[in-house]
């Protein structure tokens, strides 16, 4: 039987694609699976999207954001947490993060061993 590990899927979403890269290297470097997409319409209209477990998402991206992605998924037949990244933190996104109901927040550079720990604690309960 496989663990929950290895049977996630994790979708990375940030219109920065060396950023998006670096998140996906490290969260598979830690076992995870992952599927990288360059905005949130991609994600949205992907058709394995039902295996996602968990979306790190940036928040400023051209077209759809992402407190409207996370507002997408809430409402989908498959919600899932949603970890949002930022290179603009201010005092008001943190409380609209807060107040979107989203799993976590990070700030650019992210610090990888904090996401991994945050993705542990939702994913492997």
């Amino acid at each position: 039987m496989k663990s929950k590990r290895s049977s996630a899927v994790i979708g990375v979403v940030d219109d920065d694609e060396s950023v998006r890269m670096a998140i996906s290297s490290s969260l598979r470097s830690a076992n995870w699976k992952v599927i990288a997409y360059s905005s949130a319409s991609h994600l949205l209209d992907d058709t394995r999207r039902s295996e996602l477990k968990l979306v790190v998402a940036d928040i400023h991206m051209p077209g759809m954001d992402g407190f409207a992605l996370l507002e997408s998924i809430k409402l989908s037949k498959h919600p899932v947490p949603v970890i949002f990244i930022t290179a603009y933190e201010t005092q008001e996104l943190l409380e609209r993060v807060n107040a979107g109901g989203a799993a976590g927040f990070f700030s650019k550079p992210v610090d990888d061993a904090r996401l991994l720990a945050l993705i542990g604690e939702i994913l492997l309960k």
